[in-house]
């Protein structure tokens, strides 16, 4: 009778992600990142982390064109058919996040699936404990551009994401290629709040994140910086 191997942790991990049902997989490495506020995120959740997986899933130009912020008073909202789809997405992304915590569980490890929506906010500084683009981009998913959004080479910010922090050592994906925001500066023209402005000293982006939050839960949503960018063409 021959023995069968036991399967390594990579195996396990590697097979999970996939099956995975989503548009787009990275992997960051928090050894590569050491230093930064990834690395102190990312173990202050869970304090053995070795690698977070950045999950993502388009979100549908159809839906997105129809998501103005001008309509007419007492008009159907359309902008709430982009609120359904996310609700969609984020519990697609937020099913895989638990996939791979429960495949990290089957290999003896550790693993915090973080959801696509609901992640605690520090309402001081209206930040995230941990911050879903910024790993995203750590993991070559994209780039983050003056809109402070992640840009992807496939679907532009047209993306929800949601990650999975694990004790696994995984191999950390690369970008597929070299992405830039384009700097038009249409994001910051469009912005209905007044929300973002240029960036200076070398900052990737520069928002007022109270004055965003404010307006989208003052006008039941927005997103004319992800529907405008020339990218989501």
């Amino acid at each position: 009778m021959t023995m069968q191997k036991p399967r390594s942790v990579n195996s396990i991990l590697s097979d999970a992600i996939a099956k995975l049902d989503v548009d787009a997989v990275g992997i960051a490495s928090v050894a590569q990142w050491k230093g930064t506020k990834l690395e102190e995120t990312a173990l202050r959740l869970l304090p053995g982390t070795k690698s977070v997986v950045v999950l993502a899933m388009e979100v549908y130009s159809e839906v997105l064109d129809l998501a103005s912020i001008e309509r007419t008073v007492g008009s159907a909202p359309y902008i709430d058919l982009l609120a359904r789809n996310a609700d969609f997405l984020s519990g697609r992304l937020t099913k895989a996040a638990y996939d791979i915590a429960k495949a990290s569980h089957n290999a003896g490890l550790k693993a915090l699936p973080l959801p696509a929506a609901g992640c605690p906010i520090d309402g001081r500084f209206m930040e995230s404990v941990f911050s879903y683009k910024h790993a995203g981009q750590a993991a070559g998913l994209g780039k983050i551009g003056w809109s402070s959004l992640l840009i992807t080479p496939r679907f532009g910010p047209r993306v929800r994401l949601s990650c999975c922090l694990t004790e696994a050592e995984l191999e950390p994906t690369k970008a597929e290629l070299e992405l830039e925001c384009t700097n038009c500066g249409i994001c910051i023209e469009s912005c209905p709040a007044n929300a973002l402005s240029r960036p200076q000293n070398g900052e990737p982006y520069a928002i007022n994140k109270f004055a965003c939050s404010a307006y989208r839960n003052a006008g039941g949503g927005c997103s004319e910086c992800m529907r405008l960018c020339p990218a989501s063409s």
